[in-house]
C-alpha cells in the first residue's frame, strides 16, 4: 500500500495547497457540531457517509456518461479526430470515476492507529479533508465534462454528413 499512501500524500498536498497550518490542524474541530468531549466526533462519521452517498451519485452519473459516449461515438464520430474527441471525454470521465471511488474507500481498515490517539485524530482529519476536497473537485469536473459533452456531441452531430 505504499503507492496508495504516496498518491494520497501528493493528492492531499495538491488539494490543501495554500491552506494555513491552522486550517488543517483545526479542520475536524471546525466540522464538529455535537459533543466536544468526544474522541472522534460524530460529525466525522456523518461527513464520511454524506461524501460516500454523493460520490456514489457522481459515480453513477459518470458511468452513464461513459456509456452514452460509447454508444454515440458510432453515430457522430466518422473519422479519427472525432473518435479521439470522444475517447478523450471518456478518459476524463474515467478519471472522475477513480476519484469518486477513492472518496468511498474504506478508511484505515488494517491500521493500528487506534492505539495512538493523536495519530488517529490526525489521520481522521487528513482523510476527511482529502475526501471532501476530492469529492468537490470530482463533482465540479463531472459538471464541466457533461456541459462539454453536450456541446461536442451537438457539434459533431451537426457535421455528420447525411446518408446518401
Amino acid at each position: 500500500m505504499p503507492l496508495v499512501q504516496t498518491f494520497d500524500r501528493l493528492l492531499f498536498g495538491a488539494l490543501t495547497r495554500g491552506w494555513p497550518r491552522e486550517r488543517v490542524d483545526n479542520y475536524v474541530e471546525m466540522l464538529r457540531v455535537d459533543n466536544r468531549e468526544s474522541a472522534v466526533p460524530g460529525v466525522v462519521g456523518r461527513t464520511f457517509q454524506t461524501i460516500d452517498a454523493k460520490a456514489s451519485g457522481v459515480l453513477t452519473h459518470t458511468s452513464m456518461m461513459v456509456a452514452a459516449l460509447g454508444v454515440s461515438s458510432r453515430i457522430v464520430a466518422d473519422n479519427r479526430f472525432e473518435q479521439w474527441i470522444i475517447m478523450a471525454e471518456i478518459t476524463c470521465y474515467l478519471v472522475v470515476a477513480v476519484g469518486c471511488l477513492r472518496c468511498m474507500e474504506v478508511f484505515n481498515e488494517h491500521d493500528d492507529m487506534h492505539l495512538v490517539p493523536d495519530a488517529s485524530a490526525a489521520a481522521v482529519r487528513r482523510e476527511v479533508i482529502l475526501r471532501r476536497q476530492l469529492f468537490m473537485m470530482c463533482n465540479r469536473a463531472a459538471i464541466f465534462l457533461t456541459a462539454l459533452m453536450l456541446v461536442t456531441l451537438i457539434a459533431l452531430f451537426a457535421y455528420v454528413p447525411a446518408p446518401a
